[in-house]
């Protein structure tokens, strides 16, 4: 018999508040409250990486939870994007190629899990977190000192790889799973 998970739960609350943010946030975006985003991005950042600490920490780790946390992620995302295209446009505007071939690595990992496994990617590797680590010292950049290329571009490297490796477990595998971590400990688990 299979243990019920408790699905009501801090990490659960924490990623579907970051969920039913976005909408309001896309809002304040839309009336250019860039100090406003800005802070309140900032907390949903927080809420992402506690989400993550206390689900691991206390053992409260759900299917439910991996599926809200990673839709949460998508939607924080795209609404990351939106953000700079309204707010800070003029900085992204010269390398306009590859902010949309980023935008189009992410879309095509949730749409490619979507038809295949009729769910978006809830891989959770490594690189994955890295990548948004990254991303977010570049969004923290970006809104507090300006923008700077080298950071940029390290970002463009790592979102790459990370669409290089995502992709590579959603072709392989035949059923979604969460926390695989990366290739390397995947095929040392084989």
């Amino acid at each position: 018999m299979q243990k019920k998970e408790n699905i009501y739960n801090i990490p659960n609350l924490l990623s579907l508040y970051r969920l039913l943010a976005v909408p309001v946030l896309a809002y304040v975006v839309y009336l250019e409250k860039e100090n406003l985003f800005f802070y309140w991005f900032l907390f949903n950042m927080f809420t992402d990486a506690l989400d993550g600490f206390i689900a691991r920490k206390f053992n409260m780790q759900t299917k439910l939870g991996a599926k809200l946390d990673s839709t949460a992620d998508f939607a924080m995302y795209l609404l990351v994007m939106y953000a700079f295209m309204q707010l800070k446009w003029e900085y992204l505007e010269p390398y306009k190629i590859s902010f949309y071939i980023i935008f189009f690595y992410y879309l095509f990992i949730d749409i490619f899990a979507l038809i295949k496994f009729k769910e978006i990617a809830s891989l959770h590797l490594y690189i994955s977190k890295v990548n948004g680590i990254i991303q977010g010292f570049f969004f923290l950049l970006l809104f507090t000192v300006g923008f700077n290329e080298v950071y940029y571009r390290l970002m463009f490297v790592l979102a790459t790889y990370s669409f290089i490796e995502n992709m590579y477990f959603l072709i392989k595998l035949k059923k979604m799973q969460t926390g695989l971590k990366g290739i390397y400990w995947y095929k040392k688990n084989i």
